[in-house]
């Protein structure tokens, strides 16, 4: 096969004429095509269907190369025109089915896989794999997961299919189950650097950190150059608060990477969560030199900027964050809290308005919006949004406590005293909080008269 892609290349670099026999462009393309290199296939195969216009076996690759570049009415097309003249050939109905199941018409697609499977005798678990690419390309992964089973069942040597399930049992977020057939895979070959890499996700996905750092750190062990795995790595690390141990791993990635801006905005991000404003802000800097349209950067900018009381900076950056995620809640939240700080109320609450009505369950977003009217002695206002709060999370302590003190400091003593019974019998430990927002005063003795009745 070397031989005839060395000679097919020396031919498009001298501008010469080589003769090629069918078989050899069956090599030429299979070569770039198990190279991922589509492009490269694509010219091979147009050359080739020039000289045997008749080979149906180039015609075919041609049209796996089509659906491979997501071309597949083109791809249909050429295997009607194909049909006619091999219509004994499987692999002619195979990419039918894929074509068809690209253009979303899965009945039609299946009954092309049928007749495929039906003709296809010795090579019966090479078409259901492949069968199995073609549901799992468009993200049907409970159909594709039937038929790596039969390859199974058909070839339990084969070890490979193994990696096909994984994926989707994680898919379908059957994460058990996916890490099962990772780690059958690795028992055959346990030097994949990428299966590895994939059961850090997997777990990742299931919380279990540990187990993820150490699947990024075999696959690291075995290619010191997987920058994906480095970078995974260290987002685990910073999600576990290990934030030196994060920026070590960031600059291990960068070493590969060197202009990755992600990488200086985490390492920026890290910094910040260590309270270091002046190295969060150079790594945030460097990112924006590397991206200025890397909205996070931006934001995190923003943040230390209003973290140290720069409240008009902080504003402008938060916006252009803004402007290139313009949905973005974290963004939208911070720019609120920034302006309530401003004491820009009017422009605050416009902002919350909106955020509790995309994200009703975010008990901290609607507890920020009533301070604003609390800060302003408006406690009916910051009444009534705990209250609209509660309608969506009814169990949440923090806003009974809330509602409790601000009847209370709108002189609704009665009212007060019975929400602040009510959830202190039930969740006495949070109780702390009632004094985030409220002073004793006048009403010091009924307080702390319930408060020591259910507090231990």
């Amino acid at each position: 096969m070397l031989n005839s892609v060395n000679r097919y290349e020396d031919m498009l670099k001298n501008h010469t004429c080589c003769f090629f026999d069918v078989c050899e462009f069956e090599d030429i393309i299979d070569y770039y095509l198990d190279s991922e290199n589509f492009t490269k296939a694509a010219t091979a195969a147009d050359y080739a269907s020039r000289i045997y216009p008749r080979a149906s076996s180039i015609q075919l690759r041609m049209a796996e190369i089509l659906i491979d570049r997501s071309q597949p009415v083109k791809a249909l097309n050429l295997l009607n025109r194909l049909g006619q003249l091999d219509s004994d050939e499987y692999g002619v109905y195979l990419l039918r089915g894929a074509a068809l199941n690209m253009m979303g018409k899965p009945r039609e697609a299946q009954r092309q896989f049928e007749k495929a499977i039906s003709m296809a005798d010795e090579n019966r678990t090479e078409v259901l794999y492949n069968i199995g690419m073609s549901f799992e390309r468009i993200n049907q992964h409970k159909v594709a997961l039937k038929y790596f089973m039969k390859v199974r069942a058909m070839e339990p040597e084969n070890y490979y299919v193994f990696y096909d399930l994984a994926y989707c049992y994680e898919r379908l977020d059957e994460l058990d189950q996916s890490i099962a057939c990772y780690r059958k895979y690795l028992d055959e070959d346990p030097f994949s650097e990428h299966v590895w890499y994939n059961l850090g996700i997997v777990y990742n996905k299931k919380d279990d950190s540990g187990k993820a750092l150490e699947a990024y750190d075999f696959a690291i062990a075995i290619n010191q150059s997987y920058s994906s795995a480095h970078f995974n790595k260290a987002n685990t690390l910073s999600l576990l608060e290990r934030y030196r141990e994060a920026i070590d791993t960031y600059f291990e990635f960068l070493e590969i990477e060197p202009d990755n801006a992600a990488a200086y905005c985490y390492i920026g991000e890290c910094y910040e969560r260590l309270e270091e404003s002046d190295l969060a802000r150079i790594h945030y800097l460097k990112s924006l030199s590397l991206d200025d349209r890397f909205a996070d950067a931006w934001f995190g900018l923003g943040m230390v900027k209003s973290q140290a009381g720069n409240y008009e900076e902080a504003v402008t950056d938060i916006l252009r964050a803004l402007a290139l995620d313009k949905d973005n809640t974290e963004y939208l939240f911070s720019l609120a809290s920034t302006y309530a700080n401003m004491q820009h109320y009017e422009k605050a609450v416009a902002l919350f308005k909106k955020l509790v009505q995309l994200i009703t369950g975010d008990i901290y977003m609607w507890d920020c919006f009533a301070q604003i009217y609390a800060k302003q002695d408006a406690f009916v206002e910051a009444q009534r949004i705990i209250i609209e709060a509660l309608h969506f999370n009814p169990d949440a302590a923090l806003l009974h406590y809330r509602l409790a003190a601000y009847f209370l400091l709108n002189n609704e003593q009665l009212q007060g005293l019975i929400v602040l019974e009510e959830i202190l019998k039930t969740n006495p430990e949070e109780s702390d909080c009632f004094f985030d927002v409220f002073e004793a005063g006048d009403m010091e003795h009924e307080v702390m008269a319930l408060m020591n009745k259910y507090r231990k």
